[in-house]
């Protein structure tokens, strides 16, 4: 048998399926996180183990959460975070409303100036929780598992911020599989994360506390 000739093999190339441009945005496609309310948040935790979905980390924290307000329903948050079997110290930012994921100029050195810093940020006290958490990786998506104490138990699935339609696309699919595979349903859940859900109750429940006269 003969080897093809490079004419041959030349012929064959405008029969090849040929591959769609992949355009890149100018301005990313934010990040999208989506909270649903679970009953039992150690079986989901067992759903995601018995998928072989990565476990990343967990724990039982004492949070005090420090917000600062970007426009209407868009937030950024600090959180300081005490480990209750240790007391170990972490500081936590999530800013992903606002596409940041490390705030420029803040000084972490100790907590008087973090504190310092961060009112000169504009971020205020919030709300204390204790919670405890399982984080895990199901690519492309990020998904948390959260008990917080006198709030309740939800699953939070992250969609990550990309410059590809595409990417979106496989990561809204990647969602839906996972909402059918758990038995959710798209009006279950709630367009935003875990911590601005409480804040917002908080605050809806301190305004039914004090009516305005």
């Amino acid at each position: 048998m003969e080897l093809p000739t490079l004419e041959q093999l030349q012929a064959l190339i405008p029969l090849m399926p040929k591959k769609k441009p992949v355009h890149k945005l100018k301005w990313k496609l934010p990040e999208q996180r989506f909270s649903v309310p679970v009953e039992d948040a150690e079986k989901r935790v067992g759903d995601l183990e018995k998928m072989h979905a990565k476990f990343v980390s967990g724990g039982e924290f004492m949070d005090v959460v420090h917000a600062k307000p970007y426009g209407e329903g868009v937030f950024a948050y600090f959180i300081v975070r005490t480990e209750k079997k240790t007391e170990d110290e972490h500081v936590l930012f999530d800013g992903y409303m606002i596409q940041e994921e490390e705030p420029l100029g803040l000084n972490l050195s100790s907590s008087f100036s973090f504190m310092e810093d961060l009112e000169q940020l504009g971020y205020q006290q919030s709300l204390q929780r204790a919670v405890t958490e399982w984080r895990f990786l199901v690519p492309p998506l990020k998904i948390a598992v959260f008990d917080v104490d006198g709030f309740g138990q939800f699953m939070e699935f992250a969609l990550p911020a990309t410059n590809y339609e595409n990417d979106r696309k496989r990561q809204e699919k990647k969602r839906d599989e996972l909402f059918k595979k758990f038995g959710f349903k798209m009006e279950d859940a709630l367009p935003t994360d875990v911590i601005t859900l409480q804040w917002l109750s908080q605050q809806q429940e301190q305004a039914g506390e004090n009516p305005p006269r």
